[in-house]
């Protein structure tokens, strides 16, 4: 039995947004040139699960949320806030949706692992180990 599916190239794991997040990321990638990080974007948001209130997964990585991830070139766990590009501020830990690391961990489920290219063009994991519990509610 032949796969036609390259072993260099695994599958995506899948990315759950809610609808409110699903719209707002569309809005903000909607007048972009697809290229760079936008059209990164752009393709998670085209194979995203977009959910309705109170069904995303409580482990898939929203916006406004604290995480807790770890790149696959150091063993070393971050913490940081998916924002707005305006609410961007790296000092604080809050890093743009539309950084490399905010547009790949976006949506994506504790424990899973994407394969992402990094600003250089090399390419590098990133894997979400814990979202921390909302000050407000899951979905808004």
């Amino acid at each position: 039995m032949t796969s036609t599916a390259s072993p260099a190239t695994p599958a995506r794991p899948d990315v759950f947004l809610s609808v409110e997040d699903h719209q707002t990321l569309s809005r903000l990638v909607g007048d972009m040139p697809a290229e760079g990080v936008a059209g990164l974007l752009q393709q998670e948001l085209d194979r995203a699960i977009v959910c309705e209130p109170g069904e995303r997964p409580a482990g898939a990585a929203p916006l406004h949320r604290w995480l807790h991830y770890v790149d696959g070139r150091s063993p070393q766990t971050r913490r940081i806030q998916i924002v707005l590009p305006h609410e961007a501020d790296i000092d604080a830990g809050k890093v743009s949706v539309l950084s490399h690391v905010g547009a790949g961990l976006i949506g994506l489920v504790e424990g899973r692992t994407i394969a992402w290219t990094d600003p250089s063009g090399a390419e590098r994991s990133l894997t979400p180990v814990m979202i921390e519990d909302p000050e407000g509610p899951v979905d808004p």
